[in-house]
């Protein structure tokens, strides 16, 4: 059974492992000395551009109506951007297309940064602006009283 305790987490200063919490330090302080650890690497995401692509999606989709949700635009703009797997059925032959995750833990920001860039170009395209225009100006919108 999985452990309910969140993951020990360092990074790696100088060669040498450190904690990244107090929690990290407090949980590697249980441990014997010489006790050997299986580490995974984790790339780091930055939220804020993870944070920014759902804010322009909204932004778009109140603003244009051409989408019923954010959700929608997202794995519309995931097909078109080619982010996708192939997918021959062997019981009819059918082919489907299945969109890939953009999540954290499933794309780093090397890739991120070049589906971003991909899926801003295409959105463009398919509303006539850049929809970073969009989402500067649409909280300058949402916070304006509405006209008598």
């Amino acid at each position: 059974m999985a452990s309910e305790k969140p993951k020990i987490t360092v990074v790696l200063n100088d060669g040498q492992f450190q904690p990244v919490t107090s929690y990290d330090a407090q949980r590697l302080s249980e441990f014997p000395n010489n006790q050997i650890f299986d580490l995974s690497e984790v790339s780091q995401r930055s939220p804020e551009h993870h944070k920014l692509y759902w804010s322009v999606l909204g932004a778009v989709v109140r603003s244009t109506g051409k989408w019923a949700t954010s959700d929608h635009l997202h794995k519309e703009l995931k097909m078109i951007c080619g982010y996708h797997q192939r997918i021959i059925s062997e019981i009819t032959g059918a082919i489907f297309y299945v969109p890939d995750s953009i999540a954290m833990s499933k794309m780093n920001q090397q890739d991120f940064n070049v589906y971003f860039e991909t899926a801003m170009m295409k959105l463009a395209e398919a509303i006539g602006q850049d929809p970073m225009e969009l989402f500067e100006i649409m909280p300058n919108l949402l916070k304006k009283p509405p006209l008598d």
